[in-house]
């Protein structure tokens, strides 16, 4: 390799050797692409961020905690963010005004909370995950001097072709990989239940604040004006068969207490109705009794054919 800086369209180019296996016993090297962390919204971990492009599969926080702070010597870790970077599209730029913006901050959309269920996602049941082919990450310093110390070194590095094997040093103290990793993981499959729980209530909490902002956005887009300045009144969702016939049977249950009530409307009404049931009674009672005097006289008598 050429002893001289290597840098493709603004980044720098660190070249790392991967440790030999027994699936492949021959060195191989691998370029890590680094440059400083610029977001289109930046944040307050932005100015001492270092932007790493092409990080092997097998990276984990403490390769890259090991490859600055022991390999290189220069700078010290803090955190490390690999490939879903955060965003934080709900934050405001970093200026003066930003006090003021924040304020004026306006209620979150049904879209950006459809973001964050989309983000949540179950425990992993792993003990090391791997990376993705060419993934990046965001490497977090303790300060912008260790920043900007880190690329140095790493330019440097790259510059004298030093020798730079990943992950040297560190290896008793990453879980295995290979056989022994499907292993490991064969005996420990399940989540921690309080994950799981925490995970579960998450996800249900915006759930229904997704559904909610779409039922409210629904209402107002329906009393938006259209082109020519009407608004469509709706009756509500859609009844099924049997719906209808419970509607249907309601009302004609409430049209029956309706006419009963009016049927009563007056005083002289209601009289009038308790004489006629009483004559009506007494009538009857009149009835039964001449034919109960009937059935005692005919009593004992025999009828001659």
């Amino acid at each position: 390799m050429k002893k001289q800086s290597l840098e493709i369209a603004g980044y720098a180019v660190l070249p790392v050797q991967l440790p030999e296996s027994r699936a492949f016993p021959k060195p191989a090297t691998h370029y890590l692409y680094l440059r400083p962390h610029e977001p289109r919204i930046p944040d307050a971990d932005s100015p001492r961020s270092l932007f790493v492009v092409n990080v092997p599969i097998d990276t984990t926080e403490l390769h890259l905690r090991h490859l600055f702070g022991t390999q290189l010597s220069a700078g010290r870790v803090e955190k490390v963010h690999f490939e879903g970077v955060p965003t934080k599209k709900g934050s405001v730029a970093i200026t003066q005004g930003s006090v003021s913006k924040s304020r004026k901050r306006k209620r979150v959309t049904a879209d950006e909370l459809q973001d964050q269920l989309d983000d949540i996602s179950l425990p992993s049941t792993w003990d090391r995950e791997l990376q993705k082919s060419g993934a990046h990450a965001v490497v977090v310093f303790a300060d912008k001097s260790s920043m900007e110390a880190s690329l140095k070194a790493a330019t440097k590095a790259a510059k004298k072709g030093a020798k730079i094997v990943w992950g040297e040093g560190i290896e008793d103290r990453l879980p295995p990989l290979g056989l022994q990793r499907y292993l490991n993981h064969s005996r420990a499959c399940y989540p921690d239940r309080a994950d799981l729980l925490r995970t579960v209530n998450d996800f249900m909490t915006v759930f229904t604040q997704v559904a909610e902002a779409r039922k409210r956005e629904e209402a107002r887009r329906a009393q938006e004006p259209d082109e020519d300045g009407f608004i469509t009144v709706t009756s509500g969702p859609k009844l099924t068969s049997i719906a209808h016939e419970e509607e249907a049977r309601a009302l004609v249950e409430k049209q029956k207490k309706k006419q009963e009530g009016l049927e009563d409307f007056y005083r002289f009404q209601s009289r009038e109705k308790r004489k006629e049931r009483q004559n009506e009674l007494l009538r009857k009672f009149d009835e039964d009794r001449k034919k109960l005097e009937e059935m005692k006289r005919r009593k004992g008598k025999i009828r001659p054919e």
